[in-house]
This record gives structure tokens, C-alpha cells and sequence, in this order.
């Protein structure tokens, strides 16, 4: 009984299996068009994905470096997959990992990408197969902060100098790279600036060209310092002369004693440029002693600056031209009127003449000076003065008498010139007589 209803079984099942078989494969067939059709394969792009080195003591514990050459560090992912699976994947789920230790004789690791979700459904195709790699010895040096400021001062004022905290930093990095180092800079901004400024600064490294140097290579123990800026105040102040010594006999010196330049712009706190008006200088350099012609010298100023003042502009010396005017003495007779000479301090009850004036219009004198101080000089303009009272204390006089005296004359002369000699005249005081009836 049993094995008829097997044998009923199988007759059943091979009977027409040719047409079954083809029914089973049609059938798989079609599902799978159906799946295609509503869960179709396709490609995601996925762009700039960080190349993540792993393993990197492989070159570092022999003293060595590496730098990522051409971009190679970052690499574009086209991921393959169904669209069901490809919809839930994010560029944060890509990893792209290169390994230190299956580096390459070419010095390249090969990149491998994986998904942090349904890793073993998805196809990862990239752009790029490798990490190329410069290995090079590691150089560690120093260098001091160059501190400076970019922008300019409020007006009146000026940068007295830039300090930066730390002054020192230090680089490790590929050998190649360290040795192009020339110089690190801090630079502040101190536009429109009118008093002391602080502030933090990033550094920034240089080349002998001034080009800057940018590599991420390139390690420095500090990226920003602090740079404070000091600021002062200016002023324009002129230069004062004192000339030492008499030139020869016969020669005069010049009035004014030219100076290039004639004035120089000094800077300091405003509490102390308040108190100078001018730079007096005494210069061994500046003497007119025995001197027949005009004679230039060259004199720094800087020791004679007030305390706490420098120059506005720290690249000037202080070397000024300093010339010492030298003229011949000339001198020329002046016939002054006889109505400019008067007696000052005149005593009350008495006549006074001037005796070398009687029945005469003028007065001769004799100035000295250089040739344009006394050409320019007018005799209509000069007055001659008797000063009583000076005749009086010479004399020790208790009181005034009828009779003759004798005084300096003085006259209203230019400070550029002289009397060639000394003038003296007579006064006669006579008692006014009262009138009888």
C-alpha cells in the first residue's frame, strides 16, 4: 500500500518534468525582473572623502616623516548598490583608510574604502588607488618672532616698537620643508591706533623670498603669540645752536647759523613732549673760534634729545649740517640829525645843552658790522640818548650842579651791528634865573 502511494507520488511529480523545470526557471526568472524593476542597482558618487592614515609609527619611529603628495590624501567614492541599500547610505558612513604598513617600495599605501553600514551589499570604485607619500628625514629647529604692524596711526602719532610673547617658536617637520624656514612674523594691526595696543596674533612663516610657506607638514609647538604695540605721540620742534668762541679779528659771526634740517619731529609720551619747545644744542663742533671764512659741520643731536624723547622716525641718525656764518667786518660813517639826540632823565631847574651839538645839524658815527647789517641801516632812524642818571651813580653825586659833564651816548642800533668805538658827550647844566618884575 505504501509503496503504491509512492510510486503515485513520483509518477506525479516527474510526470511532464521537463515542463516543470522550465516553469521553475521562468518563475525565478520573473522574480527577479520584477526585483530589478522595483529595487533596481545603482551608483551613489560620494566627493572629497578624507584619506585616513593608520599605522603611521611604521615611519615615524625611525626619525622619519612623511608628506601626502598631489592631493592623494582625499579621494572621490562611487558606490554601487541597490537603491534600498544606497538610500540609507551617507557620506559620514564612508571610510577611506590607507595603512602605513603595506607601504610600498614606491612609497604608496593602496586605499580601501568600506561602509560603516551594509558594508558587504555595496561595490566602492574610486577615483584614485593610492596615497603617494615624500618620506624624508625629521629636522627640528628655532627661530625668533619677528614682531611688526601693518596699518598706520592716528595722525600725530607714531609706532615705537612691536614685542612678541614668546619670541621663540619651534618647527619639526620634513626636512626639506624646515630648511626653507627664514623667518616667522607676527603681524598687528594697529590702523588709526593712538595709544598702546595688545593683542593676539597667528604666526605666520616665510621663506628668503618672503613667500609664505603653508604646509600641514610643518609642526610648531605655538601658532599664535601676543604682540604688544607701543605708540607715541609726535611733535615738530626746532633746532637751537650755541656757536663757542670769536672768529678772527675783523669777522663777524653771521646772525643766523643754517642747519639742515632745521627742525626735526620727535616723539614720547604727550605728558612729556609738553614741556619741549626747541632741541638746544652745544656742540664742541660748533666753534667760530680764530675762523676768517664760513665753516660746515656735521654734529649728531641725539645726546642733546630731553629725557624720554627719541625721534619720530627710528631709521634717522641725528647727523645735521650745521653752517657757521663767517663776514669781514665793514663798517661806514652815519650822519645822524642833531634833533635824535635827547638827554634822558633830565634834573628839574636847570638849562641843559649838549655841547658838541651847538650850531651844528648832525652828529658823525661810525658802525661795524657785515656788509647787508649795515647797508640797511637808515641815520634818520638812529637816536642818541644821554643817560642822566647813569652820569649821576658814576659820579656818586648828591645832588645836581650848574656845570659840565660828560656821558656814553647810546644808540638804537640793530643787534647785528656795533658802535666802531665808544662816544662820549657834554652836558652843560646851567641855573635857569628867575625873571624880577
Amino acid at each position: 500500500m505504501k509503496n503504491n502511494i509512492l510510486k503515485k507520488v513520483a509518477g506525479i511529480l516527474t510526470h511532464n518534468f521537463g515542463l516543470k523545470l522550465l516553469a521553475v526557471v521562468v518563475s525565478c526568472g520573473l522574480w527577479f525582473v520584477v526585483n530589478s524593476i522595483t529595487d533596481p542597482v545603482e551608483k551613489k558618487p560620494f566627493s572629497n572623502i578624507p584619506v585616513e592614515i593608520i599605522n603611521e609609527e611604521m615611519v615615524t619611529s625611525e626619525g622619519k616623516v612623511f608628506e601626502i603628495l598631489e592631493g592623494t590624501n582625499y579621494v572621490n567614492v562611487v558606490v554601487t548598490g541597490k537603491r534600498s541599500v544606497l538610500a540609507n547610505i551617507a557620506r559620514d558612513d564612508l571610510r577611506a583608510v590607507a595603512d602605513m604598513s603595506k607601504l610600498t617600495f614606491m612609497n604608496t599605501v593602496g586605499i580601501e574604502v568600506s561602509s560603516a553600514r551594509n558594508n558587504s551589499e555595496l561595490d566602492f570604485k574610486t577615483n584614485i588607488d593610492n596615497v603617494k607619500l615624500l618620506i624624508e628625514n625629521r629636522k627640528s629647529i628655532q627661530k625668533s618672532i619677528l614682531a611688526s604692524v601693518s596699518g598706520e596711526p592716528a595722525d600725530g602719532y607714531v609706532v615705537d616698537r612691536a614685542l612678541a610673547s614668546p619670541n621663540v617658536v619651534r618647527f619639526s617637520g620634513p626636512e626639506s620643508l624646515i630648511m626653507q624656514i627664514d623667518h616667522v612674523e607676527a603681524v598687528a594691526n594697529i590702523e588709526g591706533g593712538s595709544s598702546d595696543i595688545s593683542t593676539s596674533v597667528d604666526l605666520k612663516i616665510y621663506d628668503a623670498d618672503g613667500k609664505e610657506i603653508k604646509s600641514n607638514s610643518i609642526k610648531m609647538n605655538i601658532s599664535t603669540v601676543n604682540v604688544a604695540v607701543s605708540i607715541l605721540a609726535t611733535k615738530e620742534v626746532p633746532l637751537e645752536f650755541t656757536i663757542q668762541g670769536e672768529p678772527a679779528d675783523g669777522y663777524i659771526v653771521s646772525r643766523e647759523v643754517v642747519s639742515v634740517p632745521e627742525t626735526v619731529m620727535i616723539a614720547g609720551r604727550s605728558s612729556v613732549l609738553d614741556g619741549v619747545s626747541r632741541i638746544s644744542v652745544a656742540d664742541p663742533a660748533l666753534s667760530a673760534e680764530e675762523l676768517t671764512e664760513s665753516t660746515t659741520s656735521i654734529v649728531n643731536i641725539k645726546k642733546y634729545l630731553p629725557s624720554n624723547v627719541q625721534f619720530a622716525d627710528s631709521s634717522y641718525n641725528g647727523n645735521v649740517s650745521v653752517t657757521i656764518g663767517i663776514e669781514k667786518l665793514v663798517t661806514k660813517e652815519l650822519e645822524i640829525p642833531a634833533r635824535n639826540f635827547a638827554a634822558g632823565n633830565k634834573p628839574e631847574g636847570f638849562r641843559l645843552t649838549l655841547k658838541e651839538l651847538e650850531d651844528k645839524d648832525s652828529y658823525v658815527i661810525r658802525i661795524s658790522g657785515t656788509q647787508a647789517a649795515v647797508d640797511v641801516v637808515n641815520a634818520e632812524e638812529i637816536i642818541g640818548v644821554i643817560d642822566m642818571s647813569l652820569i649821576w651813580n658814576n659820579l656818586g653825586l648828591q645832588q645836581w650842579a650848574a656845570g659840565s659833564y660828560q656821558g656814553d651816548i647810546t644808540f638804537n642800533l640793530p643787534d647785528n651791528v656795533t658802535l666802531a668805538e665808544a662816544y662820549k658827550m657834554t652836558v652843560e647844566l646851567g641855573e635857569i634865573e628867575e625873571e624880577t618884575e
